[in-house]
């Protein structure tokens, strides 16, 4: 909506095989110039493959997500994962950027009830959608889903009116001071910017919110630790330190929120793959911070 307020003409594509959804995504055709019809299927993305790593970061978050809280889910395996283990909550609500798979199995399985939101309550609110065929289907028509622009969805006030907002995260490095590159490697893009920070915002926000960061501890098969000292060169920092709270890795949680650089950095060495704990405290030592 926001790229339809901005542009000089409107031409929009016509498609049976998209849903039709509710909220505030519709545009009267007096503005559109024109029209094209296509019946091409929509891109398709499936679950990602959950292996143990994904699974023991899952379980540490979702023993820390209390039965009411509602939850706004980011892009990639980990997240998927904490959806995976959160079947036996009751009454979760939905404030999201995007809603995938994931979510629609939990509102199958009864989870996702809307019940307990105290900012518009009994509906799930997103800007996008990306999954499978299946969950197309279910946006179609489906009063309990609306689609909002994401100035509206990812606005940290609007979206911090939610009590227990609990956003989780992934991130590909993050540093001893608790900066997080989710965007790219150095000067090489992986990502796009998306509402990691956004939302990480509005959690910290939020009475009874949390936000998490998630990684695992490691890349390319065990030989690279994602906790290092500092960002490698020109990566771009997507969530800052002074918005940073709980970080997640399959060796546990380390709490940063309103620590020290010394307790941040022991905190995330705490979380670290063992094999790198030696070398990023004789790191930290250089750096003055431990």
């Amino acid at each position: 909506m926001a790229a339809i307020e901005r542009a000089r003409v409107i031409v929009l594509e016509i498609n049976p095989n998209v849903p039709f959804a509710n909220g505030d995504c519709h545009i009267h055709i007096s503005r559109v110039a024109a029209l094209c019809e296509s019946d091409e299927p929509i891109l398709e993305v499936g679950l990602p493959k959950i292996g143990p790593v994904q699974e023991a970061i899952g379980k540490y978050v979702a023993d820390m997500i209390p039965d009411g809280a509602t939850l706004q889910i980011g892009y990639g395996g980990i997240p998927d994962a904490v959806v995976m283990q959160l079947t036996d909550k009751h009454d979760l609500g939905i404030h999201t950027e995007m809603v995938g798979d994931g979510i629609m199995s939990l509102v199958e399985a009864g989870v996702v009830t809307n019940r307990k939101k105290n900012y518009h309550q009994g509906k799930m609110l997103a800007t996008f959608a990306l999954g499978s065929k299946k969950l197309y289907q279910f946006m179609h028509r489906n009063p309990a889903l609306e689609m909002h622009p994401v100035d509206f969805t990812n606005d940290p006030y609007l979206a911090g009116r939610n009590d227990n907002l609990h956003a989780i995260n992934a991130t590909m490095q993050i540093d001893f001071l608790g900066q997080c590159g989710s965007e790219s490697l150095g000067s090489i893009p992986y990502s796009g910017t998306g509402g990691q920070s956004d939302f990480v915002r509005a959690a910290n926000r939020s009475n009874g919110g949390k936000a998490f960061i998630v990684l695992p501890s490691t890349a390319k098969d065990d030989t690279i630790s994602r906790i290092v000292p500092t960002l490698s060169a020109g990566t771009h920092v997507s969530t800052s330190k002074n918005d940073i709270n709980y970080v997640v890795t399959e060796f546990g949680v380390a709490q940063l929120r309103g620590k020290t650089a010394k307790q941040r950095t022991e905190a995330l060495i705490g979380i670290a793959h063992p094999n790198f704990r030696g070398e990023l405290r004789e790191a930290a030592k250089k750096l003055k911070l431990l």
